[in-house]
């Protein structure tokens, strides 16, 4: 049976969202122009939580040894022990060890040096990726104000200027010459203008990233002019 989040349409709610009125939007999502109050972020960000996509949780360090260790040279190396083994130990007079000792050697050797350098530059990028905030400037308080974008919520007005990433799905409220690049999610290369105004039946759509008042989070904006 499906769950929940595989029964909703997103079509449809995007369809039915965009096809509002600006007025008529702003009233079905008790949304201001004015912008949201801080005690408002508060109660919505408790209620919704933080905007940001759930990641996989970081690796443990296990995770990056055992992959070293089974890494395709080393698995070649264990299958020539295996073989060794075999021919120098199990049928012959006088065991040897020496080989097998010396792959040994190389695959522990092989297996340190992986392990540390791919386990130190992942945790690098880590650090890196906390201290890298992409920021957005929305409506707080009545005046423009830049904050990261994992605290925006529903019903915040964002102010998009050229360059800016989208920080979320956006309803564009108030635009003139807003030029969106969304390579990253359709693979377009060509910029899509967006409008206030729906300019196309929703049943003619064939995806939602067809929208022309809609952005898309992660896409980003080539230009606009007011």
């Amino acid at each position: 049976m499906a769950n929940a989040k595989e029964d909703v349409d997103i079509k449809k709610l995007y369809g039915k969202s965009s096809s509002l009125q600006k007025d008529d939007f702003l009233k079905t999502f008790q949304m201001k122009e004015q912008g949201l109050s801080s005690n408002e972020v508060d109660s919505l960000i408790k209620q919704y939580g933080l905007n940001e996509i759930k990641q996989a949780k970081p690796k443990k360090w296990y995770h990056y040894f055992f992959s070293s260790l089974f890494s395709p040279f080393n698995s070649i190396l264990l299958g020539i022990a295996c073989i060794l083994f075999y021919t120098d130990v199990y049928l012959a007079e006088t065991p040897s060890y020496a080989n097998i000792l010396v792959i040994a050697i190389l695959v522990i050797t092989s297996t340190l040096l992986e392990f540390f350098e791919e386990y130190h530059s992942n945790k690098a990028a880590e650090k890196l990726k906390e201290m890298v905030a992409t920021t957005a400037t929305v409506i707080r308080d009545g005046k423009e104000t830049s904050i990261p974008i994992n605290q925006i919520v529903l019903g915040d007005i964002v102010i998009l200027s050229a360059g800016s990433l989208i920080p979320a799905d956006l309803r564009v409220l108030d635009a003139k010459d807003l030029y969106v690049g969304q390579s990253s999610l359709t693979g377009e290369s060509d910029a899509v203008k967006k409008t206030v105004e729906l300019e196309t039946d929703i049943s003619d759509l064939d995806s939602i990233s067809d929208l022309n008042n809609i952005c898309f989070m992660g896409t980003n904006v080539i230009s606009r002019f007011c």
